[in-house]
């Protein structure tokens, strides 16, 4: 089950001002819950505060636990460390967490690592984490400390229906999710970067109904928020759009691969000149396109809604249902 983006990151410099979070780094929830299944989280500046990653429910602990030789947010090099190149999805998830701050700094992020260096997640660990975390769901209705409740699940990864039964455990897979709306959880899911309208699980079941709270599949515009970018499924199936080429997030500041810059000079009286390395990520921040970069931008925005409008930590699955359907009618009523 593979996520990613259709063009390669490459490193850039953030001039503005940082998004201010809410919370601390215990997890102390001031703000919507937003969950990020994807490889986790690097270091970064802007996660000191309004994190959560310690996720569990009776002590299980709750998606991968990354012996950081294999974490692919700590160095970026777990599938080549011989030549030191960067994975494939090295950084994913903490470019994906940045994005969700950006649109709204007061979410309280839920850090889930289901993926690994290579963007792929085996299935039926992925239904039984999301299972996991519908249990936890539950217990953080009924029992006070067993939470935060989670507001918003933003999934930037899926699969095709190349042959039938393809993925074996679909039906778990709907049901779960299903049930995770039903307890207030709007799920958001990447429409995927096949430039196709063939239908992309699991963004695909919002065409399925059966939903208390719709499921939101979200494809790619370009920069200018018009025209949607060439590599974006679209489709029936695709509710929404948000810009997801050519953003700028960030990126772990451990990060800095065995690539070198293409030209580099240290003269005895000059300063040492030289052309971009293409895999340091010092500066903490990175350019990237994809799908998968859109839909946390929109559960982004679900947040920012909630949070403008009363969001209470201690809503029950009823009122949060309610309010979560009034903040996405608020940002369906601004779609163009």
């Amino acid at each position: 089950m593979p996520g990613g983006g259709p063009s390669p990151r490459c490193p850039v410099v953030w001039g503005g001002p940082s998004p201010v979070a809410q919370g601390d780094a215990k997890g102390e929830v001031t703000g919507p819950v937003v969950a990020l299944l994807d490889t986790g989280l690097g270091q970064h500046p802007w996660f000191t505060e309004g994190i959560i990653t310690d996720v569990t429910v009776d002590s299980i602990p709750i998606g991968l636990r990354f012996h950081p030789a294999n974490d692919p947010e700590l160095t970026g090099c777990t599938l080549d460390r011989v030549n030191g190149l960067l994975d494939p999805l090295a950084g994913h998830g903490t470019f994906i967490a940045g994005v969700v701050r950006q649109h709204c700094p007061e979410a309280t992020l839920m850090i889930v690592p289901v993926m690994h260096g290579d963007g792929v997640t085996d299935e039926a660990f992925l239904v039984k984490t999301l299972t996991l975390l519908y249990v936890r769901q539950l217990l953080a209705h009924s029992q006070r400390g067993k939470g935060p409740a989670i507001d918003v699940l933003s999934l930037s990864l899926g699969y095709y229906h190349e042959t039938p039964g393809s993925f074996d455990d679909e039906p778990a897979f709907y049901r779960v999710l299903r049930a995770l709306a039903g307890t207030g959880v709007a799920v958001v899911a990447a429409a995927g970067n096949g430039g196709t309208n063939h239908e992309f699980y699991p963004a695909a079941f919002a065409a399925s109904g059966g939903f208390d709270l719709p499921l939101t599949s979200v494809g790619a515009y370009n920069p200018d928020g018009a025209t949607v970018s060439a590599y974006s499924n679209t489709g029936h199936w695709v509710r929404a759009y948000r810009c997801g080429t050519a953003v700028v997030s960030t990126m772990p500041t451990t990060f800095n691969g065995s690539l070198q810059s293409v030209m580099h000079h240290a003269g005895a009286a000059d300063p040492a000149r030289g052309s971009c390395d293409p895999d340091d990520y010092s500066s903490g921040f990175a350019l990237w396109s994809g799908t998968s970069f859109a839909a946390p931008a929109y559960a982004g925005d679900i947040a920012a809604s909630l949070f403008s409008d009363g969001w209470c930590e201690d809503s029950d699955p009823d009122a949060r249902v309610e309010a979560l359907t009034k903040a996405l009618a608020t940002i369906e009523g601004g779609e163009e």
